[in-house]
């Protein structure tokens, strides 16, 4: 899995991404999303997910705090769903995050969103107890990398 800027290229394909309609009433559509971040630019990020060559999905990322890194929205393609890739892509964004230097992800999620609280708790986020404009904030503390020194 792999996260590129959405830019002239790809936005158009990045806001024909859907999710399944019952999911609909639980994320704001990409389009949405890539307004949010031009007009709060340049601290929202938007982000295609590829997997291979295969445009899967999308996220928002905020840099609001130095030692967190803000999972604004996170989307993966009705066509795309079932195949594992919300969890590769949730961990293409942490690598981001611990090449930044933080410490954590976080994010909201709508309390009757079962599948992203299912998927956010299975990658290792835990409920806070925090309600941010009516969803659940979840957070996830980040292990280091693991590297192999040369030998």
């Amino acid at each position: 899995m792999r996260l590129e800027p959405v830019d002239e290229a790809n936005y158009r394909a990045v806001i024909a991404l859907e999710v399944h309609e019952e999911q609909r009433a639980f994320v704001a559509t990409n389009l949405r999303s890539i307004a949010d971040a031009w007009i709060h630019r340049p601290k929202l990020q938007p982000l295609a997910l590829f997997s291979g060559s295969e445009l899967v999905g999308f996220t928002l990322l905020e840099r609001d705090r130095p030692d967190a890194l803000h999972i604004v929205r996170f989307m993966v393609d009705r066509r795309a769903q079932g195949r594992g890739l919300g969890r590769k892509g949730l961990a293409a964004i942490a690598e981001v995050a611990r090449a930044e230097g933080r410490t954590e992800l976080v994010l909201s999620v709508v309390p009757g969103n079962a599948v992203a609280r299912g998927l956010y708790a299975a990658f290792g986020f835990t409920d806070t107890g925090e309600v941010d404009g009516g969803e659940l904030v979840m957070r996830h503390e980040l292990a280091p990398s693991v590297q192999l020194a040369d030998q």
